[in-house]
């Protein structure tokens, strides 16, 4: 799939030119399962780090594609990443993190023979200095540091050195990046060219999500901190349909989302041979020497319990407010 068009002229207009510059082809959100399939379902572009996966060993098949392929900025490897796309055939591409001319001249020269074999994949190169913009060729995409990252973008360039480039806005919250998004597309009285801002992610939703939290554009809400019936995963995709309602409002959200409606699932549910430990996880009683053997739930936490009785299972689930990844579907119940 064809992520980005770049070969459509920009209007001359100043309206249309910030207009049609501003708005992304997609915002990615990097999850496992779960949380991949609900950002899916919502129009975002899921994708995992290229040293993860979805977690996806409960789903007899699950064609969630690999929409965005990151690399592993702390632990980087070009040669690992080159097999990892090859293996995902991802959308979207962040093979690596260039500190000088040298280093973003590799991965340009790496993603030429790439492209050979993935021709849709929209590859980006992030950057991180001065001379490592200028090496880099006008038909790849800068990626713009804007989250964690040891060296941000704007500590080392000014926003007229991203205009007239293709542009992915890596991390920072969405006000963060609304500000990236303003300063590399808005009419200038010099009249330098905007930045077309191809895509953009942020995976900040998860964390406060585990504190009860969920993202909003007046900020955080943890309304649903004490709310009996509300997990980590309802609140995170709370804090997702507010994201994209954000973007939407904003002219930023992509016009046609890449991937809608296109997966299917088919869950497996967990089974006695998965689990790790034989404690009951609500009282400790050793789940083997039970008359039916263990109950075992799989939760959208990524936790595998397994309890001794039902009203063991019960009692858990409630009280710690857990939702099963596919409903009762997650439940293995042993035979009477």
């Amino acid at each position: 799939m064809a992520i980005h068009d770049s070969t459509n002229p920009v209007s001359n207009s100043p309206t249309e030119t910030h207009t049609d510059a501003r708005q992304a082809a997609y915002v990615a959100f990097l999850h496992r399962v779960p949380f991949a399939i609900d950002a899916l379902t919502l129009g975002f572009l899921p994708g995992f780090r290229e040293d993860c996966t979805y977690q996806q060993s409960q789903f007899d098949t699950l064609e969630c594609p690999v929409g965005m392929l990151d690399n592993d900025f702390r632990n980087p490897d070009l040669d690992r990443y080159v097999d990892r796309a090859l293996e995902y055939e991802p959308d979207v591409g962040v093979i690596g993190d260039a500190y000088d001319a040298t280093e973003a001249q590799v991965y340009v020269d790496t993603i030429r023979e790439l492209q050979e074999s993935l021709p849709e994949t929209e590859f980006i190169i992030v950057p991180k200095c001065q001379a490592a913009i200028e090496a880099i060729p006008d038909d790849i995409v800068l990626g713009y540091s804007r989250g964690y990252a040891d060296t941000l973008a704007h500590e080392f360039s000014d926003p007229v050195d991203w205009r007239g480039r293709r542009v992915h806005i890596l991390g920072g919250s969405p006000p963060k990046q609304l500000e990236v998004v303003e300063q590399l597309t808005q009419p200038t009285l010099t009249g330098e060219p905007p930045a077309d801002i191809v895509g953009l992610d942020w995976n900040g939703l998860h964390r406060g999500a585990q504190f009860g939290e969920f993202w909003t554009a007046d900020g955080w809400d943890d309304s649903g901190r004490d709310a009996d019936h509300v997990t980590v995963r309802e609140t995170v995709r709370h804090g997702l349909a507010r994201l994209k309602m954000f973007w939407q409002s904003q002219g930023v959200w992509p016009d046609s989302p890449p991937h809608a409606n296109t997966f299917e699932i088919e869950y497996k549910g967990p089974s006695p041979t998965d689990l790790d430990d034989a404690a009951c996880t609500e009282c400790g009683a050793n789940v083997w020497t039970t008359r039916r053997g263990p109950f075992v739930a799989e939760y959208d936490t990524g936790d595998l319990c397994g309890y001794c009785s039902y009203e063991c299972y019960f009692l858990h689930r409630h009280r710690n407010h857990l939702e099963e990844i596919a409903g009762d579907q997650s439940v293995y119940f042993p035979p009477a």
